[in-house]
């Protein structure tokens, strides 16, 4: 059974494409709006510290924060590819697909080691597949986007 709105699928592949380590996002399966909050405004909902210690711009974020632990009609979900998306497996299927053996030999031997994914860049670009390697990637972001949505019940609006 779906759940009652579509979130959009762009606002989740945003989140994804600019995921941050100090944020949490989830989605009101109401509305499907999705909600981006940091950690800080996390713990502040969750230690009940007084708004007016926080800016006004922050105010809005912690109130949200607050609905969001308090959810016991389980209106937002919990967002996140982490267990599904890895960057270095797309990497290395992206280089996979290419037709010039030496290309691919060469992107190969650039993401070993330390520094791999700025090497990596530096190959896309000095081999003129940076167009095809973004546009990889955001197939398989997408992919993995509707596989969640999917797995969760959730309808997608394009």
């Amino acid at each position: 059974m779906k759940r009652s709105a579509a979130v959009k699928l762009d606002d989740l592949i945003t989140v994804i494409e600019i995921q941050m380590d100090e944020t949490n996002t989830y989605i009101n399966t109401k509305t499907g709006e999705v909600i981006t909050l940091s950690r800080e405004e996390m713990r502040a909902a969750e230690d009940e510290d007084p708004l007016e210690n926080y800016p006004d711009w922050q105010r809005e974020n912690i109130e949200q924060a607050i609905k969001i632990i308090e959810d016991d009609a389980e209106v937002y979900l919990y967002f996140t590819l982490s267990n599904d998306y890895n960057e270095y497996e797309i990497v290395e299927e992206f280089i996979g697909t290419l037709s010039e053996a030496e290309v691919r030999k060469e992107l190969f031997g650039a993401i070993q080691g330390r520094g791999a994914f700025r090497r990596f860049k530096d190959g896309i670009i000095e081999h003129d597949v940076e167009k095809l390697w973004f546009d990889f990637k955001g197939k398989k972001v997408k992919e993995l986007v509707i596989e969640w949505c999917e797995e969760k019940d959730l309808e997608i609006a394009e």
